[in-house]
C-alpha cells in the first residue's frame, strides 16, 4: 500500500484534533458559510449553544449534528471520529466490548455507536459485470443433523441463509435471503447483476435455472477449478465473514444479520486504501 493510503491514528488527530475541528467539518459537509440573506455563518459562543452556528444578518441558527448518527448524542465528536476510524481498521470487525476499552465510554453507548455506523452503510446500486463468482452460504443455527440426518430439515431451516455475487478484481454484494430457492436466487441476480456482460462463475447447482452465460465447478467430484472458472473469491469472503464472526462477535442474531454483512461488503469494496476507505466510511454516516 503506497503512503498516500495510509490513514493513522496521527493522521486523524492532525485532522480532527478537537470537538470545534469536528463540528466545522459537519457543517462545511452540509452548509455553505453564507447566508441567502448577505451575512456569514459563525460559531456560537457558550456552553449551551456549543453545536450550533448562527447567521451575522438574519440570527439564523444552524445545529451540524441534527440529521446525523451525531444527533443529541453527548458523546464527543472527537470520540465519535476516533470509533469511526476503529470501524474503517476493523476488517474483520469489532466488538462492542471492544469499542468500549478503547473510548472509555459505557458498552451502551459503545453498541449504539457501533449499530448506528453499521446502519449507515449501503452496498451501492450499481450492478456488477464482467466475471461475477456467486455462491451461497448458511450461518449459526442450532444442533446437528443427527442419527442418519434425521434433524437436518430443522437445522438448515434455523440457519441464516445468505447470497453473495464477487465481481473479480472489483466490488460485491451479499444479502441475506428466507431461503436459497431458485426464485430467490434468480432475484438477486436480477437485482445486483448485468447479465448482458457477465459470465456467471458458480458451482454446479441447479438452482440456477438457465438463461445464463454461466460456467461452473462440480465441487462434489472435487473439481474446485477449471481454467480461469472457479469460486474461490467468494468462498474466501465466506471464510473470512465465519471466522470473523466466530472470533470477534461469538454471536449475531438474525435481525442484525444484513448489517454486519453491509459492513464486511464496505471492507471488501475500499480495501486497496485505508485513506479513502475512511473518507467513504464518513461521508456515509454524516449523509
Amino acid at each position: 500500500m503506497a503512503k498516500e493510503d495510509k490513514y493513522s491514528i496521527k493522521n486523524l488527530k492532525a485532522d480532527f484534533p478537537n470537538d470545534e475541528a469536528c463540528l466545522e467539518y459537519l457543517f462545511d459537509t452540509f452548509h455553505s458559510r453564507e447566508c441567502s440573506c448577505g451575512g456569514r455563518y459563525s460559531r456560537l459562543k457558550g456552553k449551551e449553544n456549543r453545536k450550533k452556528f448562527q447567521c451575522s444578518k438574519c440570527r439564523f441558527q444552524i445545529s451540524p449534528t441534527a440529521n446525523t448518527i451525531f444527533h443529541k448524542s453527548s458523546t464527543d465528536l472527537t470520540l465519535w471520529f476516533h470509533a469511526i476510524f476503529i470501524f474503517s481498521n476493523a476488517k474483520s470487525g469489532i466488538s462492542a466490548k471492544e469499542m468500549e476499552r478503547q473510548l472509555g465510554v459505557t458498552y451502551k453507548t459503545a453498541w449504539r455507536i457501533l449499530k448506528l455506523i453499521r446502519e449507515s452503510l449501503t452496498q451501492g446500486n450499481f450492478r456488477l459485470r464482467g466475471d461475477v463468482e456467486m455462491d451461497e452460504a448458511y450461518f449459526g443455527g442450532k444442533g446437528d443433523g443427527g442419527e442418519y440426518n434425521k434433524n437436518y430439515s430443522k437445522v438448515m431451516y434455523d440457519k441464516s441463509k445468505v447470497i453473495a455475487a464477487v465481481e473479480r478484481r472489483g466490488q460485491m454484494r451479499a444479502k441475506r435471503v428466507s431461503n436459497v430457492s431458485a426464485g430467490t436466487i434468480r432475484e438477486f441476480i436480477d437485482e445486483n447483476i448485468d447479465l448482458e456482460n457477465t459470465r456467471l462463475l458458480t458451482d454446479s447447482s441447479n438452482r440456477y435455472g438457465s438463461g445464463y452465460n454461466r460456467e461452473t465447478v462440480n465441487h462434489k467430484q472435487k473439481q474446485y477449478a477449471k481454467g480461469d472458472v472457479h469460486i474461490n473469491n467468494v468462498e474466501s469472503f465466506w471464510a473470512h465473514v465465519k471466522r470473523s464472526i466466530k472470533g470477534t462477535h461469538k454471536v449475531i442474531s438474525k435481525k442484525y444479520l444484513q448489517t454486519y454483512l453491509d459492513a464486511f461488503v464496505f471492507h471488501y469494496n475500499n480495501r486497496h486504501s485505508d485513506r479513502l476507505r475512511f473518507d467513504v466510511l464518513l461521508s456515509a454516516v454524516v449523509k
